[in-house]
C-alpha cells in the first residue's frame, strides 16, 4: 500500500489558504501585533522550512531544498507551494510498512522529544499536524491586525 493513501486530505487546508494568501497585501503579510510575536510571512516561511527539514534532512538524510533567502511574499508563497510538491512526490514514492525503523533525530535545545517513534509515517503526520497548528495562527494574526482571516 502506498503511504500517500494514509493522508488523502493532507492538502485540503492549502486549498483554502493559498488563494487567501494570494490576496494579501505586502503590509498584511508582514503585519505584527503586540499580542502575537509573528507575522503571516514568518508563519509561512516556518511551515515551509520545517517541512523541508523534516522530510529532506531528517527523513531522507539529504540536503535542504528551499532557497536560503525568501525575501518577498511571492517568494514565500512559492516556497510554501514548492515544498509540498516535493513532499507529495516523496510520499507517493514510499510504501507502507509496519516495520519501518525509527529515524535518528537531532537534539533539540528545548528538550523536545517525539511522543512516538519517529518513523517516516510519523514524520508525515507530524508535518501535517504542525502545518494545521500554524495555519490556525494565521487567522489569529489577521484578526489581531484588523483584517479577515482564511475561511476554514
Amino acid at each position: 500500500m502506498n503511504l500517500s493513501s494514509f493522508f488523502p486530505y493532507r492538502n485540503d487546508a492549502r486549498k483554502v489558504l493559498i488563494p487567501y494568501l494570494q490576496l494579501l497585501s505586502e503590509d498584511q503579510w508582514y503585519a505584527v501585533h503586540r499580542d502575537h510575536p509573528n507575522s503571516i510571512a514568518w508563519i509561512i516561511e516556518h511551515i515551509a522550512r520545517s517541512e523541508d527539514e523534516w522530510i529532506h534532512v531528517i527523513g531522507l538524510q539529504g540536503e535542504l531544498t528551499l532557497p536560503s533567502n525568501l525575501d518577498t511574499p511571492e517568494q514565500l508563497l512559492q516556497a510554501y507551494i514548492d515544498i509540498r510538491h516535493r513532499t507529495d512526490r516523496v510520499l507517493d514514492s514510499l510504501k507502507f510498512s509496519e516495520s519501518d525503523p525509527a529515524l535518528p533525530l537531532p537534539t533539540y535545545s528545548d528538550g523536545w522529544q517525539p511522543p512516538s517513534p519517529p518513523t517516516m509515517r510519523w514524520i508525515f503526520h507530524h508535518i501535517y499536524d504542525h502545518e494545521t497548528y500554524h495555519i490556525g495562527q494565521i487567522g489569529l494574526i489577521a484578526r489581531l491586525n484588523g483584517f479577515g482571516g482564511p475561511l476554514f
